[in-house]
């Protein structure tokens, strides 16, 4: 039995508004706001220099705040993004470049998985309080902010720079975005390769950089039609 034109078209409708580009944009925002959220709940534990004691406390008179709901706020900016992964390459189809796509795809896959993974390291002793009452130990505490640390200040800072330059290179190839932010983002994308501090600030580069870009896109609303290969 073959489905009528008519029974067709809410789905087709449905699909051209889930992969528009404002709908790219507003997820690109989505996962800004939540990942610098959550990130900057998570990180207000103590620092890799505290003290024992210091860590003891901090867990005991529970300031790490609500960690479950911080963790929501992290996988709903992994769901966000890699839905804006998925509405670009669907939108450039055969314009997008078999190795910049791969470099696009394989990057952002990558380090949404390091944000996750560093998420639940910085997490950890604080849902352990929440859930059973005891408070973890300081050296345990310490050895998992120093996981998070290397996953989002090396491996997650680097891997991002990769997503920045694949874009880039995609604006470059279709003109979705200025030639400005382009040239923004070059600039923005080698400066955090080649920095070798471990400093909080320069987490929120790549959430910043992904608000810029999805307010670039709803403002300009490019006309991108759905391209097949």
């Amino acid at each position: 039995m073959t489905r009528s034109p008519a029974a067709e078209v809410p789905v087709s409708r449905w699909r051209q508004r889930a992969t528009s580009i404002e709908v790219a944009a507003v997820a690109g925002i989505v996962c800004a706001i939540a990942w610098s959220i959550s990130l900057r709940g998570l990180l207000a534990g103590p620092d890799l220099d505290a003290t024992p004691d210091e860590i003891a406390r901090h867990y005991a008179e529970g300031e790490g705040g609500d960690v479950r709901v911080l963790l929501t706020l992290m996988v709903i900016g992994a769901v966000a993004y890699l839905w804006f992964v998925g509405v670009v390459r669907s939108r450039l189809g055969a314009r997008e470049s078999r190795m910049v796509g791969t470099v696009f795809l394989g990057a952002s896959v990558l380090l949404t998985g390091l944000m996750l993974v560093a998420a639940s390291a910085l997490a950890a002793p604080a849902l352990l309080v929440e859930v059973s009452g005891q408070a973890p130990d300081p050296g345990a505490a310490q050895l998992f902010r120093s996981l998070a640390t290397v996953e989002l200040g090396v491996f997650a800072a680097r891997i991002a720079t990769l997503v920045m330059f694949s874009t880039a290179s995609l604006a470059l190839r279709t003109g979705a975005l200025p030639r400005w932010l382009v040239v923004v983002t070059y600039v923005v994308g080698v400066a955090e390769f080649v920095n070798v501090t471990l400093s909080t600030p320069a987490l929120y580069v790549f959430p910043a950089w992904m608000a810029l870009v999805s307010i670039v896109l709803l403002v300009r609303r490019p006309h991108i039609a759905p391209a097949t290969a």
